[in-house]
């Protein structure tokens, strides 16, 4: 790594440096510059920068580095473990990473740097992959990567610690999705989260950049399968790849990506063609027919008929169609046993995948057989049925269990049902609670929830639908468990996992990820209960009842309260404002409010936060065609003015929950929060003021702005493909 200005001697451009006219915190009074350094190693793409930290007297202080694509054990900014740092060297990373987040032109200008180094070096432009917005990253001082991770990348890349290896294949070796598998294969099973990570985001820009990617994994199984000498770790890492793509394709279809589903059946066309019809290996049509039936994606009809036949077995699987009840709980026993499942929840899930694969009629049969089974263990798994996010099939499963003997119910489901009843909309609710009257009247014992130990709460920032996404680590027994909760203003809570997390690394590893997320900052289990609360009454509305996961994490957390709650803005303004007041924290006296609403406008510039915020859809096409197209300067302040008048202010209701959700997480993230929470409460109290127009707070404008942007963006595009 060499300073910039070795590199470029006669370049001009400032460097970015801290000056402190008295002393400030541990950091003495004084000029510091943060000298940017870049890789000069030929053909390497990196994509870091070093900042080394000098004072007026060139004496180094820090040594802070930084990768510009936000993951990976790599991506800092974090203190260079290697070299020299000053006791106060944490406070000078403090300081980078608020410039960072706060000049956005600084990011942009060490991106061009970047490029104009590669291009001195290698003698030509330079044409690495696409950086990241400035402002999109939300960065944060993070720990130096640990010893064992920088081994493992440098073993494995054959490059040096300080230099990450870059993502393209050098000469001579394989290409494609290929070196994708000799990847996976070297980083093994047991590679760290870290690793893996940045793994599957090079997977995932293989899969956009190729449509033939598909059909090179297929046929690359396929000759794993059918090779004379098996080449065990290629055709698991092959394995790996393709589970992670039919979860990608997945994902996307489900989020509207254009040409996913597509890709998906072009995928499973391949697998079809490549993996039995032509007869590969009996192994790999095993392992095969299992990833497709553990990834719960929607089958094409060959595929379907394979999974439900149980093609390619050595033994045939249970035909459900035709066993008998006796033949049905022996043969899932058998299944549970083999899988080493041993928890109710990950029972459940299986017998879901089960579910999937063959006919639905005969759901109810094989639900009551489970209901009704002598092994408790069984009748537990099915009684988590009722929490189905289908209305129907939940309401289904809890008629069934109203019906069965009261006695048979065991005590950990009379607890769990006691604990969600609140989570049930009506008539399910009156039939869960018939069931625990039931159970009671039948001297059913309720099983003891176990106090919970300490948790560790982490919150996402809310998007630009009111989505935020929730991580905790709990105890559980002798290790650990990662929970992870996702809630959407209007769904609810769409989805909610449970990891355990058996060593140190895992907990490691599972915050980094969670972290590396958007703007995700520490939080408290009060904030997750109001939230959670508020994303149960969302599910209700609509009928829904969260998924049996979220059982298993009110357990670990030892929550047998949560229930649906209306929001209350009104109130929690009010409350905000008293303890705004209280505090009376500095710069938040008379003209607060009016610095607060005229910097909210440049709060745009933390993509993180509010790059989202924007609005689409046919209120602005309408508003924008009234508007002429919002094209030139003088009309695009009108457009500006008509969307906030005719648009934003129709979702005020909207804007204004979100923005006091927002207040309340900054306020619980404390020192991490990028911008002081009594600033935004300001805000958040002008939007909820209807006498004041959204077109005068200049959050709204900016939110207007950004909504034009993306109207001009996509109108232009559809004029090129008119064109």
């Amino acid at each position: 790594m060499k300073p910039y200005h070795q590199i470029f001697p006669g370049a001009a451009g400032a460097t970015m440096t801290l000056e402190l006219h008295a002393r400030s915190g541990g950091i003495p009074r004084g000029s510091y510059a943060f000298v940017e350094c870049y890789c000069t190693s030929p053909g390497c793409d990196c994509r870091r920068v070093t900042f080394l930290v000098l004072d007026q007297k060139q004496r180094q202080k820090a040594m802070i580095c930084l990768g510009f694509d936000g993951d990976g054990p790599f991506s800092g900014p974090y203190l260079d473990g290697s070299s020299y740092q000053v006791p106060y060297a944490p406070e000078l990373l403090d300081f980078c990473v608020h410039t960072l987040n706060s000049r956005p032109e600084w990011v942009a200008r060490m991106y061009q740097r970047y490029g104009e180094v590669r291009e001195l070096i290698d003698g030509s432009p330079y044409q690495g992959r696409s950086f990241p917005l400035p402002g999109d990253l939300f960065y944060r001082a993070m720990p130096a990567p640990d010893l064992e991770s920088v081994l493992n990348e440098s073993v494995r890349h054959g490059c040096t610690p300080c230099c990450p290896p870059p993502p393209a294949a050098t000469q001579g070796e394989p290409t494609g999705t290929m070196r994708l598998v000799d990847l996976y294969a070297r980083a093994g099973v047991s590679a760290p989260v870290s690793i893996l990570l940045p793994l599957q985001d090079e997977l995932h820009r293989h899969l956009l950049a190729d449509p033939l990617a598909v059909e090179e994994l297929a046929a690359l199984l396929a000759s794993f399968g059918r090779a004379q000498e098996a080449d065990h770790d290629r055709l698991s890492a092959a394995l790996r790849i393709l589970s992670l793509t039919l979860e990608f394709y997945e994902v996307e279809t489900a989020g509207g990506r254009i040409g996913a589903r597509q890709q998906m059946q072009r995928l499973q066309s391949a697998l079809a063609l490549r993996v039995y019809r032509e007869k590969s290996g009996m192994e790999l049509r095993l392992s095969v027919k299992d990833i497709l039936v553990r990834a719960r994606v929607k089958l094409i009809p060959e595929l379907q008929a394979i999974c439900r036949s149980g093609e390619g077995g050595k033994e045939s699987p249970l035909e459900v169609a035709a066993a008998s009840g006796e033949e049905f709980l022996a043969g899932i026993l058998r299944h549970f046993a083999s899988a080493g499942v041993t928890c109710p929840f990950a029972g459940a899930q299986e017998i879901l995948v089960l579910f999937a694969a063959n006919d639905p009629e005969l759901r109810p049969g094989l639900t009551w057989e489970l209901l009704t089974a002598d092994a408790p263990f069984l009748r537990e798994i099915a009684a988590l049925l009722i929490f189905d996010p289908d209305p129907e099939l939940s309401r289904e499963a809890a008629r069934m269990l109203v019906s069965v003997a009261a006695a048979t119910l065991t005590p950990n489901t009379l607890r769990r049902l006691i604990m969600a009843r609140n989570w049930f909309p009506e008539p399910a609710r009156s039939i869960v609670d018939q069931t625990i009257s039931n159970a009671r009247r039948a001297r059913v014992a309720c099983a003891h929830l176990d106090p919970p130990g300490d948790e560790s709460v982490y919150a996402s920032c809310l998007d630009g639908t009111g989505g935020q996404v929730f991580h905790v680590i709990v105890p559980d027994h002798e290790a650990y468990a990662g929970c992870t909760f996702v809630l959407q203003q209007e769904r609810g809570i769409v989805d909610c996992t449970v990891v355990r997390l058996e060593t140190r690394r895992d907990r490691e590893d599972f915050i980094r990820a969670a972290r590396s997320q958007r703007c995700c900052l520490p939080s408290t289990g009060e904030y997750l209960d109001l939230r959670l609360g508020m994303a149960i009454a969302a599910g209700m509305e609509r009928g829904r009842v969260p998924g049996h996961w979220l059982v298993r994490a009110a357990e670990l957390l030892g929550r047998d309260h949560w229930k649906g709650c209306e929001p209350d803005p009104v109130g929690t303004l009010r409350q905000l404002g008293e303890e705004a007041a209280a505090e009376c924290a500095p710069g938040d006296g008379p003209g607060a409010e009016v610095m607060a609403l005229a910097e909210s406008g440049g709060w745009h510039r933390y993509r993180a936060l509010f790059g989202s915020w924007k609005v689409e859809g046919s209120a602005v096409e309408s508003a924008m065609e009234a508007a002429g197209g919002g094209s030139g300067p003088a009309k695009g302040v009108t457009a500006v003015e008509r969307l906030c008048d005719q648009v934003l202010e129709q979702l005020r209701p909207e804007l204004s929950l979100r923005l006091v959700l927002e207040t309340l997480w900054l306020k619980v993230a404390g020192r991490e929060a990028p911008i002081p929470w009594q600033r935004m409460y300001h805000v958040a109290q002008a939007v909820a003021d209807e006498t004041i127009a959204l077109k005068e707070i200049p959050l709204a404008v900016s939110i207007a702005r950004q909504s034009l942007a993306a109207y001009r963006k996509r109108n232009h595009g559809r004029r090129g493909s008119d064109s």
